[in-house]
């Protein structure tokens, strides 16, 4: 009967603890609240459209095929031959800017031919509405975001222009 108890403590000491997350979305590095919201209702657009974020909107990009997208640059990071792609055109203001994303994919904003280089990446894999978060400083003039390696047709994208 020892053995067993002892057994069955051993057992339980062994056994991970799972940690209940007691806020949604917490393991940002920053609040994505108004992102997640707002990506619940957005509507979808096709790749390629022009959006208006002044100073946010959330969309649902219609992807198609990577090489039909309309890529200014090939993404930063390598994308399998038969991956999603689509793209987004808006009018940048100078400051920091967030982009946040329902599913893992890649992203880059490209502005004058160039990547806008990332201030930061978050990301949480069990959020419902968000995945991925990045933020980017921009300059006035058109930039354009690209995403790529999307694992489905539709990814929900927020474009918000931070509070300088």
């Amino acid at each position: 009967m020892r053995r067993l108890a002892l057994s069955a403590l051993v057992s339980l000491a062994a056994t991970p603890a799972v940690a209940v997350d007691a806020k949604p979305c917490s393991a940002f590095a920053w609040d994505v609240s108004a992102d997640v919201a707002a990506l619940a209702t957005a509507e979808m657009v096709p790749s390629g459209s022009t959006i208006l974020p002044a100073p946010a909107v959330a969309v649902r990009l219609l992807m198609t095929d990577a090489d039909k997208a309309g890529l200014a640059l090939p993404p930063e990071q390598a994308q399998a031959p038969a991956a999603l792609a689509g793209t987004l055109r808006f009018e940048a203001r100078a400051g920091a800017w967030r982009v946040t994303t329902t599913e893992r994919v890649w992203f880059d904003v490209v502005q004058d031919g160039s990547p806008a280089t990332p201030l930061g990446f978050t990301g949480d894999p069990i959020c419902e509405g968000a995945r991925k978060s990045m933020r980017f400083t921009l300059k006035d003039g058109p930039a354009t975001l690209q995403v790529s390696g999307a694992p489905s047709r539709t990814v929900g994208v927020a474009v918000t222009a931070e509070t300088p």
